[in-house]
């Protein structure tokens, strides 16, 4: 996925953080605009001042508001992407890990792979040696792929990329050595657990830097958008204000 792809999928992650406190805080911005901005801050140097006193100011402050609440929404929305990853980086792998499904896919694979029949119990088999464990945690880092969920910001679209399976093998049994074979294991052991969740952290350290990226890029320009508006209304609004006073000088 290149810099670009990542650029516009952060848009659709940006889109789905925004809920109803986000809205009602661009909502606030949007009337606060019109109010503060147009109406007072004109009343307060000229006293015959209105909203629509001038037909053209208040088209223009009309579209400020608009463009101030609607930076402030997706600002809002950029601004909560890094928190919604660290959520994601804490819970997703352990989700992941302990999902059955994944798990029984996992057990399946292997044992057809290894030619080997279960044990006392359906979700049992007996490794024979250090290889076929091996070949259990390389069957489990494999068969996490891209993308992490069917839908959803981590869905289709999103950036992606796992590790080498048979280094994520390795590593497993570095990290988690068996102690004797034959050793017994059922679909949910720990050379799984951590292959499964090696796999998701990795995919997850690979997105996270390139989407915050984008975010924090988005979120510079939302911040500049918005204060420039209303830079635009603190100056135009007292002139036009004073303007008026000229044109319809109070008798």
């Amino acid at each position: 996925m290149t810099y670009f792809d990542s650029l516009n999928f952060v848009y659709q992650l940006v889109s789905a953080r925004l809920d109803l406190v986000v809205v009602l805080w661009a909502l606030i911005a949007l009337v606060l605009s019109l109010v503060l901005l147009h109406w007072l801050w004109g009343l307060a140097w000229n006293t015959s001042w209105g909203l629509f006193t001038r037909p053209s100011l208040a088209a223009f402050g009309t579209v400020a508001a608009l463009v101030i609440g609607s930076s402030a929404l997706f600002w809002l929305g950029a601004e909560r992407v890094g928190t919604w990853l660290q959520l994601q980086a804490a819970t997703l792998p352990k989700q992941m890990a302990s999902d059955p499904a994944l798990r029984y896919d996992i057990f399946v694979t292997a044992q057809q792979q290894l030619a080997l029949t279960s044990g006392a119990a359906d979700n049992e088999m007996a490794l024979r040696n250090r290889r076929d464990l091996e070949t259990l945690a390389q069957t489990a880092a494999s068969l996490v792929r891209c993308p992490l969920t069917r839908s959803g910001p981590l869905g289709p679209g999103a950036p992606c990329q796992m590790r080498n399976p048979d280094e994520v093998a390795q590593e497993t049994l570095q990290e988690i050595p068996p102690k004797a074979f034959p050793l017994t294991v059922t679909d949910d052991n720990p050379w799984v657990a951590y292959a499964v969740t090696t796999q998701i952290q990795a995919a997850l350290s690979d997105a996270t830097p390139k989407l915050t990226a984008g975010a924090a890029e988005l979120r510079i320009v939302l911040a500049a958008l918005f204060w420039i508006f209303i830079g635009l209304q603190v100056l135009i609004v007292p002139i036009a204000a004073v303007s008026d006073i000229r044109v319809h000088p109070q008798v």
